[in-house]
């Protein structure tokens, strides 16, 4: 069974983006492979669904809306990470999958991340 540490870099290495975790058991996708302050440049973040089997792979909105992804999204979540930029949209991808779900995950998030 594919870990959320095992689907993170498998999916980084599909976007061609970095990736952080932290104590939370979530992981920040980055466009640079940085720790230092103000150049993370975070494009979103990957959790697993206790219990569904599940990965979601969250971004701002207003990266997506930039980017043309947000139709493609599967929900849209308020107060994303209680940060004053507020509305997010998210991607469910079956752990293990590699297939429409995952797709449609990777390039969203490899759109957003050509974004200057």
């Amino acid at each position: 069974m594919e870990s959320l540490g095992e689907f993170v870099n498998r999916f980084s290495g599909s976007v061609g983006c970095h990736y952080h975790s932290n104590r939370s058991n979530v992981y920040s996708l980055k466009r640079f492979d940085s720790n230092q302050k103000g150049k993370m440049g975070v494009l979103g973040w990957v959790s697993e669904l206790k219990g569904k089997d599940l990965f979601r792979v969250d971004t701002y909105k207003r990266l997506g809306d930039k980017a043309g992804a947000s139709d493609l999204a599967d929900g849209i979540k308020e107060n994303m990470h209680f940060n004053k930029e507020g509305i997010g949209i998210f991607f469910h991808v079956k752990r293990g999958g590699h297939g429409e779900d995952y797709q449609k995950a990777v390039e969203s998030i490899r759109a957003i991340m050509a974004l200057k």
